[in-house]
């Protein structure tokens, strides 16, 4: 109906024009052209064209500024606060949980074993990175910009907890329950997709979020399952990545809701903390 009424309107402007050019020839026609030079089309493109893809930052100066905002920001240290406080409440349950059935080594479980599997692929740092990295490029490849952003995320998110994690596996050196090597504490896997999940669900909101911490929830199952880690030792490598997604999406959304692990006796879960200020 719209188009109808527009292009009989059209109709009308170019039937009462044509009476004004008949009346009028020569006056008429000069008088655009005097008034409305010919412009060429192409820098107004062009400007749009920058215009949509915003002002951007180098990555590598993302980056350093990401290792100085992690610490710098006082919802982050809320953050690290509350994920070392429910890491320290799973020591107190760390042997008793790599000794109970979710230990598929000591139950001989299979089912549970088989059903764990996965994580042990999934939540490596090189398959995370890699996503991250592969987002990143494709999204540049095929100039499309909100993939190329996500992929920037993820790429920053990854490299912070990375070292984040490394760093403390290397300082504090814990022996795992299976006593394979002494990088126990924190949980890479866990951190990693932790860090993704975040970014992710800063970014889409909780539509894709509560998958993605559910996924990443099952990495870190993985990891008591596979004797691998300590409850504690997921804990806090949760923590990380939540501190990391969260630090390189400052900009991203404007709600203030920190999300961190928290660990209760017998069982654990996310607990939500409210920072003040407006929610989006």
């Amino acid at each position: 109906m719209h188009r109808i009424i527009h292009i009989t309107v059209s109709s009308m402007l170019l039937v009462s024009l044509g009476s004004a050019f008949a009346e009028e020839p020569e006056k008429t026609l000069r008088a655009p052209q005097e008034e409305s030079p010919p412009t060429d089309t192409r820098p107004s493109l062009e400007r749009t064209e920058e215009s949509d893809r915003g002002p951007t930052e180098s990555l590598p100066r993302l980056i350093v500024q990401d290792f100085k905002n992690a610490f710098t920001r006082p919802e982050n240290l809320m953050i690290v606060g509350v994920g070392a406080g429910a890491a320290w409440a799973a020591y107190q349950f760390d042997d008793r949980v790599s000794t109970g059935s979710i230990n598929t080594d000591l139950s001989g479980n299979v089912a549970l074993d088989k059903l764990f599997e996965s994580g042990e692929i999934a939540g490596d740092g090189y398959v995370q990175i890699g996503f991250a990295v592969s987002t990143y490029g494709l999204g540049k490849l095929f100039r499309q910009g909100p993939m190329a952003d996500l992929g920037r995320d993820l790429v920053r998110a990854q490299l912070l907890t990375g070292v984040l994690t490394t760093s403390l596996k290397t300082a504090i050196g814990r022996t795992r329950p299976d006593s394979s090597s002494q990088t126990s504490f924190p949980s890479g896997h866990t951190s990693s997709t932790f860090a993704t999940a975040t970014v992710l669900q800063r970014r889409y909101g909780w539509s894709v979020g509560i998958p993605s911490y559910a996924f990443a929830g099952y990495v870190a199952a993985s990891r008591l399952s596979e004797n691998k880690h300590f409850l504690s030792d997921v804990i806090f490598g949760a923590t990380l990545g939540i501190l990391g997604g969260r630090t390189v999406t400052i900009d991203v959304v404007s709600e203030r809701f920190a999300v961190s692990p928290l660990i209760v006796p017998g069982g654990g879960g996310v607990q939500f903390t409210w920072l003040g200020g407006s929610p989006k």
